[in-house]
């Protein structure tokens, strides 16, 4: 059976989540909301400073395992990776990031 993961936020965590789990050859479809990081993504490139991860998201961008898009497709696996910040003057997290994904 041919595995596929969608991931729902391409930025700290998503991205290297992305790569290494493409790096498995499994096909991972990764959304963004910014045309720039989904572009900068499917040409090989990273948006972000990490040790390796250039290498990584280079090597699973080129053998087709990794694509990025701005809106998500049908998958076996979903991850949604974004930011959960808390609500200004408490800790109450705020959800907006994960309704909006």
């Amino acid at each position: 059976m041919h595995s596929t993961v969608t991931t729902l936020g391409l930025g700290y965590i998503g991205l290297p989540t992305s790569a290494l789990i493409a790096s498995h050859q499994i096909s991972v479809h990764g959304v963004d909301i910014s045309q720039n990081v989904v572009d900068t993504i499917n040409a090989g490139k990273i948006h972000i400073v990490e040790p390796d991860l250039d290498k990584a998201v280079a090597s699973a961008v080129a053998s087709g395992f990794l694509k990025a898009a701005t809106t998500p497709v049908a998958a076996d696996t979903y991850l949604i990776v974004v930011p959960t910040p808390f609500k200004s003057g408490n800790h109450e997290p705020d959800i907006s990031y994960i309704q909006a994904a």
